[in-house]
């Protein structure tokens, strides 16, 4: 558990520093985004934690049916908040920016940069709520892979492509973010769905 957080905080850390030296203006506009970004990311954060308590329980009395509505539970509620989260940052992410700052520059770099950010919601809600619903089933190892995987050997290596050999710069950094996050989301609800397939009734 430990090793999979280290690597979604390290990719974070990581993004942060690429962009680092493309100046002062796109590190501002990154900073509102990563930080509008973290605020709704409490959510599915709060949700992961009760269905990893809501798995665990169904699991200890044996109750496969539960273990699946369980998680179904905790991912449709985190589909249904992520929608909030992202229709806000899609619908006025200029008015979010402008929250932050009076920098005519700055809010444009922070409001393509919550348009992408608006588009990973999902996937980062998802993500976080299979491992959530992982760890209930006390799963930890291959999660730990997955996610090395998605975010060290997809996101930052796509992330860093299209930021500065194709020039897209900081909004290249958060493309490859969002397919980290997609990579990882994708195969941890994959492997919550196959385990709880096969989890046996008392």
């Amino acid at each position: 558990m430990g090793v999979t957080v280290f690597m979604v905080e390290s990719l974070f850390v990581a993004v942060a520093l690429a962009i680092g030296t493309l100046g002062t203006d796109v590190i501002a506009g990154h900073q509102i985004a990563l930080n509008v970004a973290w605020i709704t990311f409490m959510v599915p954060l709060g949700l992961a934690m009760a269905t990893t308590v809501r798995v665990g329980h169904a699991v200890g009395r044996g109750d496969a049916q539960g273990v699946r509505d369980a998680g179904l539970t905790g991912f449709v509620l985190t589909l249904f908040t992520q929608s909030v989260s992202a229709g806000l940052m899609l619908s006025m992410p200029v008015r979010i920016a402008a929250l932050y700052t009076t920098d005519v520059a700055v809010i444009a770099i922070a409001a393509q940069l919550l348009v992408l950010a608006g588009l990973f919601q999902f996937s980062d809600g998802l993500q976080v709520a299979a491992n959530g619903a992982l760890r209930g089933l006390k799963d930890t190892r291959v999660p730990m892979a997955i996610t090395a995987f998605a975010y060290w050997g997809v996101g930052m290596p796509a992330g860093w492509w299209l930021a500065f050999p194709c020039g897209l710069g900081a909004r290249g950094m958060w493309i490859g973010l969002i397919a980290g996050l997609s990579m990882a989301a994708l195969l941890l609800l994959h492997r919550f769905w196959k385990l709880a397939r096969h989890t046996a009734p008392a």
